[in-house]
């Protein structure tokens, strides 16, 4: 699997049939979208399992509505992902309550852009692990690195099931205006991405350095999901206060050496200069 050209070409089809929300897990963890997560609350606690998906959220909204401030003090998270927008609104609350994210078994893809980085602290739990494979910024990183613009990016990607669609499937419009109105809802969900980073007080590096063939490119690597880091590095990147319950390194535990390829902080910064 090629981390960047993958996650692009199902957000392509996906803007096809919406143009804000992009699917950012793997097509290989497609079977754990089937159904919408599993919100609970006990005591002081919010748990959420499962997808990230515009029925997710919906499910949580309901679930948390009648807790105020203060009532809850952490959420435990287990999630391979899932969509954009959805993961940033239950990121928002999270951040809005100042809750503690607890990362049970897997926090990945949107889990680990939106909600990880939202909590005022930070736990992963025993044989646990948080990881990326790249945000809405990335298209632009993508492009860029190939010295084109989004359009001439996308364009490729999109085209085959362009060329496909109806005019009732366009809206009643061309294919170019459909294509431009596409880029348009992908410009201005990127533009809202970077807003939500901004008020969390972070840089979204950590979410979008990886992207592209850079992780294929490094010795040893067998087809992981993404990437991630050591607590340290988190700390470097911004995701500071984050803690690790399993003994020894959080990085050598089972699940982050099958799943993760490391990078350094430097190494992120420097991917994206």
């Amino acid at each position: 699997m090629r981390p960047g050209s993958q996650h692009c070409a199902a957000a392509a089809l996906m803007l096809l049939a919406s143009a804000l929300a992009r699917a950012e897990t793997p097509a290989d963890l497609a079977s754990a979208k089937v159904e919408p997560a599993i919100v609970r609350v006990e005591g002081d606690t919010v748990y959420f399992t499962g997808h990230i998906s515009e029925a997710s959220a919906q499910v949580f909204a309901a679930t948390v509505a009648p807790l105020e401030r203060g009532q809850v003090t952490r959420l435990v998270v287990s999630s391979r992902g899932g969509d954009t927008v959805p993961g940033r609104r239950i990121g928002q609350w999270v951040h809005d309550m100042g809750l503690l994210v607890e990362v049970e078994k897997v926090c990945f893809s949107s889990c680990a852009n939106y909600i990880f980085p939202a909590g005022r602290s930070r736990v992963i739990r025993a044989d646990s692990f948080v990881g990326w494979h790249g945000n809405e910024r990335a298209f632009e990183i993508d492009a860029r690195r190939a010295g084109k613009t989004l359009e001439e990016f996308m364009r490729p990607m999109m085209e085959p099931s362009l060329a496909k669609s109806t005019l009732e499937e366009r809206d009643g419009l061309s294919v170019d205006a459909y294509f431009a109105r596409q880029i348009g809802g992908m410009r201005q969900s990127i533009a809202e991405e970077g807003k939500y980073f901004a008020q969390l007080g972070l840089d979204d590096a950590f979410a979008a350095c990886g992207v592209g063939d850079v992780l294929e490119k490094r010795p040893g690597f067998r087809d992981q999901w993404g990437w991630g880091f050591t607590l340290a590095d988190m700390e470097r990147l911004g995701l500071a206060h984050t803690s690790y319950l399993g003994d020894g390194a959080y990085e050598a535990n089972r699940r982050f050496r099958t799943y993760l390829v490391p990078l350094t902080a430097e190494e992120c910064v420097s991917l994206l200069r």
